[in-house]
């Protein structure tokens, strides 16, 4: 549908169906939109409901809660009482918190990224949620599943999520089929749409794009394809799925 029809953004009709558009925009949205944004929205009302319903509420707070144990703080003990500890004690114990800390920094990425979950920069991570719950880095998913993507971060700026196949087959998840990034404010992190993946088998790895600068994603696509190394000012995190 030409945009030139519409007078509203899909974030902005999105924003709408979640509550979440000013109330500036919403009286707006009442008295000037066009018949090509009503059709957009009623399009959106239906993904939305054909989203949400194949979301088990349940699981996802069940896993919620797990994750909020998972970082819960260690319960420390008063400092008076920390300097009662004998000093072999003390000794013994900073001993072991290098050991731990040595133990758990991540060995290198082959690619020279310092971790699959996090960026290659700053401010962004990439969520992918599953028709049941969020899917985890090695998670395994079946063809024909639909996901949908959430890029997490504190700052606004240009986004976009790229996915390479089984067969190495690059496809721009969104902006579907753009050449470039598309903006994202600190508040619309769920990506709009859902997609379905297709039946090529083998891992299949998203990566989603970040920089508070406009950017090609030209310019990104020989590093997802692991050729080249990503641009200036170009943050990246990424998720790998297993499909059957």
């Amino acid at each position: 549908m030409p945009n030139k029809e519409r007078r509203f953004t899909d974030l902005e009709l999105e924003r709408s169906l979640v509550g979440d558009l000013s109330s500036a925009r919403s009286s707006a949205l009442t008295t000037e939109a066009t018949e090509a944004d009503r059709a957009r929205l009623g399009e959106l009302e239906q993904e939305h409901a054909a989203f949400l319903a194949t979301v088990d509420v349940d699981a996802e707070v069940r896993r919620i809660e797990q994750r909020k144990e998972r970082y819960k703080p260690e319960v420390r003990r008063p400092f008076w009482l920390r300097w009662l500890l004998p000093i072999g004690t003390l000794a013994a114990a900073a001993a072991a918190l290098v050991f731990f800390l040595q133990s758990k920094k991540p060995a290198p990425h082959p690619s020279g990224d310092d971790d699959d979950f996090r960026t290659k920069g700053d401010d962004i991570s990439l969520i992918i949620h599953g028709e049941a719950q969020p899917l985890l880095n090695g998670d395994v998913i079946t063809a024909g599943a639909k996901i949908r993507f959430e890029a997490l971060g504190s700052k606004p700026g240009y986004i976009a999520v790229v996915g390479i196949d089984g067969a190495r087959t690059t496809t721009v998840y969104y902006p579907y089929g753009a050449t470039e990034a598309t903006t994202i404010s600190t508040l619309d992190r769920m990506l709009p749409h859902a997609i379905q993946l297709d039946a090529t088998p083998g891992d299949e790895t998203f990566y989603a794009l970040f920089s508070t600068k406009p950017f090609s994603i030209d310019a990104v696509l020989p590093y997802v394809r692991g050729a080249g190394k990503l641009p200036a000012g170009v943050a990246m995190s990424r998720v790998v799925l297993h499909k059957k």
